[in-house]
Order: structure tokens, then sequence, then C-alpha cells
């Protein structure tokens, strides 16, 4: 019985894992179309900033190379005065390299912002304009933001500065003084940048493949508990068998037993029968 349930148990789980692997694949092909596959794929990226309610651009800015002045900046409100004095920190690193490397059109930098325990808190990236007469900078939080993202911004973050500010402007301002004329560029680029898998298509395919691989491994720990109940089954049908074989042997054990004290009884009833006999025939032998 024990040897007989393999290779149903082995066709089983062939049947099993093709079921799976097939309904991964059409899940795959359907979820673009489905509108609940679609917002939990969404949701699957960049879970950090949605399970905190927080934006994925935290700061966003412009300074100066020559005298490493910040002439306006924007951080998201909802920025702790931690996480902002390890960005401004960082910022002016970041100024001060540019100032002594000294930074060159489309020069490009980056930095790791550690946060209040010593973990990462963010990354911060720079870019100078066209002339490398200021560096425009963008503050991220978390390290699955796309630096391809970060850079396009300040790409754009750069050319609409130089459309709305004159180089003498950018040249002769004080520090801080051009924040209220860009602080509605800044709020919108960084609303518009904080969900990427609204405006970069190789970040929402990964997010879909996430949301597959979740898939699968769902599926996955689900046949593991199958093959485990399969198993046991398998056990409990073998333990069954081993004592239905043991249930058979003592049974015709029971009934050799039986048979041999019936032939007993039936030679001690003769032997008496035949005593009695003899002893009442003896007179008349005599």
């Amino acid at each position: 019985f024990g040897s007989s349930a393999q290779p149903p148990l082995n066709c089983f789980r062939l049947l099993v894992s093709w079921l799976v692997f097939g309904q991964a694949s059409h899940s795959a092909l359907r979820m673009p179309n489905t509108p609940s596959a679609a917002s939990s794929a969404t949701a699957a990226g960049p879970a950090e900033a949605q399970a905190s309610s927080l934006r994925a651009v935290a700061l966003l800015g412009v300074g100066r190379v020559s005298d490493q002045a910040v002439l306006a900046k924007h951080a998201d409100r909802n920025t702790s005065s931690a996480d902002l004095q390890g960005f401004d920190t960082a910022v002016a690193q970041l100024m001060q390299r540019a100032s002594k490397f000294p930074a060159y059109p489309g020069w490009r930098d980056r930095q790791v912002v550690v946060g209040e325990y010593g973990g990462e808190s963010g990354r911060l990236y720079a870019l100078a304009d066209s002339q490398a007469l200021c560096v425009v900078f963008v503050a991220v939080r978390g390290a699955w933001f796309p630096e391809r993202m970060a850079f396009g911004l300040l790409q754009e973050f750069a050319e609409k500065v130089r459309m709305v500010q004159s180089e003498t402007s950018l040249s002769e301002a004080m520090a801080g003084r051009l924040t209220g004329s860009l602080k509605g560029l800044m709020k919108d680029l960084m609303k518009d940048y904080s969900n990427p898998s609204k405006l970069d298509k190789v970040t929402l395919v990964h997010e879909k493949v996430d949301n597959i691989k979740g898939l699968m491994q769902d599926n996955v720990k689900k046949i593991l508990e199958t093959h485990v109940s399969l198993e046991t089954l398998q056990t409990k049908s073998m333990v069954m068998s081993d004592s239905a074989d043991k249930f058979l042997k003592q049974s015709v054990c029971l009934k050799r037993q039986v048979q041999m004290r019936n032939i007993r009884v039936k030679v001690v009833t003769a032997g008496c029968i035949s005593a009695i006999g003899l002893y009442l025939l003896l007179p008349l032998l005599s």
C-alpha cells in the first residue's frame, strides 16, 4: 500500500506545479488591464513612501558654485528636523566639492545621507547647469528611488531655473533670495517626481515583476504546504496499512488458536466417550 501511493503522489505534484506556473503567467498577462492588479503593483515599489505618507522627494534647491551660497531651497513639510539637518549638512559638503573641484557643465555628484541613528535616511544628488554657474540638488528618501529619475528631475529643474531667472540674478543674488520666486516651481517638481512609477516605465515594469514575484512566492508556499499535507497523508496511510497487516496477522493467529482449542475439546470429548463406552462394555466382555 505504501509503495503504490508514491507514483500518484509524484503525478499530483507535477500537476500542481503546472497549474501554479500557469496561473502566475496568466496573472502576469492580465495584470496591465486589471485595476486591482495595477493598484497593487503601484504599491509594491514605493512601499516605504506610501506606508509612511512621506513624499519620495524631501528637498530640492539650487546653489551658486563660486561662493557656495544656496540661492533657493524647498523642503517637504513632513520632513523631520533631524532629517532636514542631515540634508543641509550633505548640501554644504556637496557645494564645497563643487567649488573646490571645480564643477564643470553637466557635472554630477551623489552622496548618502546618514540619519539620526546612524542609518541611511536618504540620498542627495547634484547636477551643474549648462554654464556651471549653479548646481541644482535634490534629496530623496530611501535607496529605492531610481538614480536616473533623480538626475532627470535635476535636468528639468536646471532648465526651468534658467528660463525664469537671468544670469545676472543667479550671479548676484544673496543666499535664499530666490526661494520665493522658485518655490512654486520646486513644489510642483517635488510633487510630480514623488511617485516614480507614473513617470518611469522601467520602474513600473519592476513593480509589476515584484508583484508577480510575490504571487509566485505565495503559490510556492501553498505548494509546500500541500506537499507537507500529502506527505502527512501518505505517512498516515502507511501507518494504517501496517495496522491492517498487524490486525490480519493477529486475526489469523486467533483463528488458529480457536481451531486448535476446538480440536482439543473434540479429542477430549471423544476420549471421554470412548472411556465410558469401554467401562460399560467391560461386564459384557467378561
